[in-house]
């Protein structure tokens, strides 16, 4: 009888430690990057103290680590700028998509993670806002026809002048395409 109970106590104690071990494993997805932060350990990570795991599964360690998950996956946002003063005075609106993702390095995925991991709906507004600041700059410093003629090139200029605020922020801009130029009166019309 004691035998028994003995092994019931054993075959218990076992399931309870395998059950602990398997909720504090913790697996990221293919377009998650999983990030563990608190005491190193023997392997570490790097000064921060972020460990940062992509596709993998980790040992979370109780009470001295905590970890977070981080959505990978490519983000569509439009972007929309009203009443732009070109270089030659016409206001325009000019409407845009840009496909935005964290980048694939560690020091990217950590940067971002330290900006977003508890808000990532705030990445396509923060996104938006540097984007909506690279356009009104470079509107004004181009004339009307010299965006009309040249979009890609238009795009290109407000990537380039865009990468700097998003690497900064752990971002990396895919593409940025303009779909529509217009303006309020009637310049457009009568320039085509």
């Amino acid at each position: 009888s004691t035998t028994f109970w003995s092994v019931i106590g054993l075959i218990v104690t076992i399931v309870a430690l395998v059950a602990f071990v398997l909720s504090r494993y913790k697996v990221a997805g293919p377009n998650q990057a999983l990030i563990v932060t608190g005491r190193r350990g023997k392997t570490g990570g790097d000064l921060s103290m972020q460990r940062v795991v992509i596709g993998g599964g980790l040992f979370v360690v109780p009470v001295i680590q905590q970890a977070s998950i981080l959505d990978l996956s490519s983000r569509r946002i439009e972007v929309t700028v009203r009443d732009a003063p070109a270089k030659n005075g016409i206001k325009l609106s000019i409407q845009g998509i840009a496909i935005v993702k964290i980048g694939s390095t560690d020091e990217a995925i950590r940067a971002a993670a330290q900006r977003f991991t508890a808000q990532q709906g705030e990445i396509a507004a923060q996104t938006t806002e540097v984007l909506s600041g690279a356009l009104r700059s470079i509107v004004g410093n181009l004339t009307v026809e010299d965006i009309t003629k040249d979009r890609m090139q238009f795009a290109s200029q407000v990537a380039e002048l865009t990468e700097q605020a998003l690497t900064g922020q752990g971002l990396v801009l895919d593409t940025f395409q303009i779909q529509d130029v217009s303006d309020n009166g009637t310049y457009l019309n009568d320039l085509g």
